[in-house]
């Protein structure tokens, strides 16, 4: 019976909890399937991962005791800056390496999907150790609190990985929100370490304190999930947004393709599609300024904020930040968070357009997207982009701001 436990026995109740968790996790999306090779290969790299967050764990648990002391403050040290930040070090740079750069990383939600999977992988080998030392039955306790635990933990990085996407691909502007989700996930594993510590050598009331933490963390991480969810790229298709045009016989503004609600005149496509950088307004034709908010319509390259070619996206107030630097040959845009620029706009596509480096040049092609890609206010299915040009895809507004070579004095 003892070895049938060892090896039959132990594995099922550590996997089972682990399994019913990651049912739970992949199973929140509505508008797609979750890819099963990605999830299992995530899971499989989380399970590995327990080795070396096992040795860098045994590392910084002999300088600390080396330094301090066995004491109960130095254990608690360790908790706080060695177990709590390398397990979840080691599991986002599993999630960072392998799962974030497939392509069926495509929405907000996968940030929670593939973060809990490999959590979950991590969790099944700590609790085949677990168990393996001690009562199997100490299951009902890892289950329900130690495995969600691993997993809620790893929630919190896994949607700054996904909000990551969708800044610009800058370090300076990536790597802020990834290092605050982590630091945050370290806390709440530290926490739940010190608390588990506390309620088994002090008072179960900390256990209490513990229960209500995870029932906390996993409503707080439910919502987020539920607002992605409702949100998904994948719910619906683009939105279509009917172009605005002024009549050209009376001027009432109407919509194209449909007769003037004033006089009656049809009103054809245009040629040219004029809105207001600032505010999205149409424009009269001519028009030098926005009348909604008084903007200059053809709003002028203020400088360049990069040397290299990038697009710069424009505030409600006039300011100009970079929204994407070009830095490979071929960079897809659209909404989903597969695409290199990432948009989160409902008039964008999916797969909206791309950019292709031809020679010293940048080409941009539309992708048949439902509310077109413009150059200058004219609608594009591919052309040359210049320095200085209004780049709008649907009604997401950029100013594209080519290669800038300082001036030798």
């Amino acid at each position: 019976m003892g070895a049938l436990q060892q090896f039959i026995f132990v594995p099922v109740l550590s996997l089972l909890p682990c399994v019913l968790w990651l049912w739970y996790f992949s199973s929140r999306t509505r508008y797609k399937r979750p890819s099963v090779r990605v999830l299992g290969f995530t899971f499989l790299l989380g399970a590995l991962a327990t080795l070396p967050a096992l040795l860098l764990n045994l590392f910084g648990q002999s300088l600390f005791l080396n330094l301090f002391g066995s004491t109960l403050w130095s254990h608690l040290l360790v908790l706080i800056f060695v177990v709590g930040p390398v397990e979840e070090a080691i599991k986002l740079l599993v999630v960072y390496f392998y799962a974030y750069r497939q392509q069926e990383f495509d929405e907000a939600l996968d940030g929670v999907t593939f973060s809990a999977t490999a959590a979950l992988g991590f969790a099944a080998i700590e609790n085949v150790v677990y168990l393996a030392q001690n009562d199997p039955m100490l299951v009902l306790l890892r289950g329900p609190l130690s495995n969600p635990g691993h997993a809620l933990f790893s929630a919190v990085w896994g949607m700054s990985l996904s909000r990551a996407k969708t800044q610009p691909n800058l370090f300076k502007k990536r790597f802020p929100i990834i290092l605050e989700g982590w630091i945050y996930a370290s806390l709440l594993h530290s926490l739940f370490d010190i608390l588990l510590v506390a309620a088994s050598r002090v008072s179960i009331v900390f256990f209490g304190l513990l229960v209500a933490l995870m029932v906390v963390l996993f409503f707080q991480v439910r919502a987020r999930i539920r607002f992605h969810s409702e949100t998904s790229p994948h719910r619906e298709g683009t939105l279509v947004l009917p172009t605005r045009r002024y009549c050209q016989e009376c001027g009432a503004k109407g919509a194209t393709g449909m007769q003037c609600p004033k006089c009656g005149v049809f009103i054809p496509d245009p040629d040219e599609l004029e809105l207001c950088p600032i505010c999205t307004t149409p424009q009269r034709p001519g028009a030098k300024f926005c009348a909604r908010c008084g903007a200059n319509i053809k709003l002028p390259a203020k400088e360049n904020l990069d040397s290299r070619p990038h697009f710069v996206a424009v505030s409600n107030e006039g300011e100009e930040r970079i929204a994407y630097i070009l830095n490979e040959n071929e960079i897809l845009i659209g909404r989903t968070l597969n695409n290199a620029f990432v948009i989160e706009h409902p008039s964008v596509s999916k797969r909206h357009a791309r950019v292709v480096a031809e020679d010293e040049e940048y080409a941009l092609y539309d992708l048949g997207s439902s509310n077109g890609t413009f150059v200058n206010g004219k609608r594009i299915n591919e052309t040359t982009l210049e320095d200085g040009c209004e780049v709008r895809f649907g009604r997401a507004h950029f100013i594209y701001r080519a290669q800038h070579s300082p001036v030798s004095e």
